[in-house]
This record gives C-alpha cells, sequence and structure tokens, in this order.
C-alpha cells in the first residue's frame, strides 16, 4: 500500500496543503484536529505603531474589521501564504519571511521597525528580545477537537502524518493514547525538531524538513509516500 499523508491543520489550511501536496502527485487524507476561531480583541491605536506582524493568515481572516485601522501600516509576514492572505486583504507587505518571526527581525536593519504591533493566535511562539517594542494583541484561537473518524481509520492502516506545531504533535500523542492507536505503523514529518521531539517515541519513523517551509514538509513527506524503501521503515537520513 502507498501511503497517503493524513493532515489534520484546520480546514482552510488543511485544503491548501493538500492543493500543494496533489501538485507532487501525493494522496491527502484531511481530518482537521482544530477549528479556528475569532478572540475579542481591543485594537490599539495605529499612530502608536511603525509595522504590523503577521505570523499566520488566520490573524487576517479572524482579525475583523478592526484590521482596517492598520492598512497604513507595513507588514512583516511569516511566510508567503501570510503574506499573499495580507495583500489579499489590502494590507501592503514590506517584507515576507519564510524561517519564522525571529529570523524575520533579525534579517531587518537596526533601525527599521522599532514600535511592531504582532497579531497572533491564542497558542503562539514567544519570540527572542530583539530591542524592539513589540505589543502581542490575540486576534484567533485554534480549538483543540477529538480525534476524528477519519483520521483513527488512516492512523490504524498507517499513514504519513504532518505535524505543524508543538500543540498538534503534543495533542495527537495524547488522543493516540487515549483511544489505544499503535504509532509504530505511521511516519511522523514535522516542521521542526521541537515539533518532532513533542510527538514522543515510538513511531515507524520521525523526520524533520530541511526547512519550516510547507513545501520543504511536502518534498519529506513525498519522499515517504513515494519511496518504497523508505516505506518499509528505512528512516532518510535527516531522521531524528
Amino acid at each position: 500500500m502507498t501511503p497517503s499523508i493524513l493532515i489534520l491543520r484546520p480546514n482552510d489550511s488543511a485544503r491548501e496543503t493538500a492543493q500543494r501536496a496533489a501538485l507532487l502527485g501525493l494522496t491527502s487524507i484531511i481530518d482537521p484536529l482544530f477549528v479556528v476561531e475569532p478572540l475579542k480583541w481591543s485594537a490599539p491605536p495605529a499612530q502608536e505603531f511603525d509595522a504590523l506582524m503577521l505570523t499566520s493568515a488566520n490573524a487576517v481572516t479572524f482579525g475583523g474589521k478592526a484590521l482596517d485601522a492598520y492598512k497604513t501600516l507595513p507588514v512583516l509576514a511569516v511566510g508567503s501564504a501570510t503574506a499573499a492572505a495580507a495583500e489579499q486583504a489590502g494590507f501592503n507587505v514590506a517584507v515576507t519571511g519564510d524561517r519564522g518571526a525571529d529570523d524575520l527581525l533579525r534579517s531587518l536593519a537596526d533601525d527599521q521597525y522599532s514600535r511592531i504591533l504582532r497579531l497572533t493566535g491564542k497558542d503562539h511562539v514567544r519570540l527572542a528580545p530583539s530591542g524592539r517594542r513589540i505589543a502581542l494583541q490575540q486576534v484567533y484561537q485554534a480549538r483543540a477537537l477529538t480525534l476524528g473518524d477519519t483520521a483513527q481509520a488512516a492512523l490504524r492502516k498507517g499513514h504519513v502524518v504532518l505535524l505543524y506545531s508543538v500543540r498538534a504533535a503534543r495533542i495527537l500523542s495524547d488522543e493516540m493514547e487515549r483511544v489505544g492507536l499503535d504509532r509504530s505503523v505511521n511516519h511522523i514529518v514535522a516542521l521542526s525538531a521541537n515539533i518532532a521531539a513533542a510527538a514522543g517515541e515510538g513511531w515507524k519513523s520521525i523526520q524533520t524538513a530541511e526547512e519550516p517551509t510547507d513545501d520543504a514538509l511536502l518534498s519529506l513527506a513525498g519522499r515517504l509516500c513515494l519511496d518504497k524503501e523508505i516505506g518499509k521503515g528505512e528512516a532518510p537520513t535527516n531522521s531524528i
């Protein structure tokens, strides 16, 4: 049996990933482990900032009408999908980074954007000190769900599971233990080493993408799905 990729992301993100996977000749199984919902938030005055940081397209999708006040600010976007969503919504994307918010900030000149408003989710990655004043506003949350029937059926057969966050890895691990599923027939492909570590042990293999991008993750997943030797359990060199 040629494995498929199991996508546990919220619906909109999952469909985008599945579309990219299809271009690589991969079959996807979608069963979200999260549902994204807006949060009530108070929008600080736009004049207090010289840039807006967006680390997920969800901030644009679920931020609401209050976002209009910030369309005069240059946007620092993490990821091409975030940048595309911001531009489509009428924002001016000044900088796009593909290796995380900390790397994006380090790429800026010291005198660039000293006062930044960061719109993010309830569960988010903390930034390293950068010498800039960064105000955080939580505008959405990804509410965890129980492991769905479709995901459970896929995990019983054995497929390639994509993991995008430490939280998702931990929830998946807990859910599999709750329903008594065998990890050893499934491969894990994680966006970063800390996500892979959070998934725990006992999987058929655990792989980490070479870069923290969807394309890199799918490239690795594709090798697992399509390479017969790897599919039999031979881990590639970037296994952890």
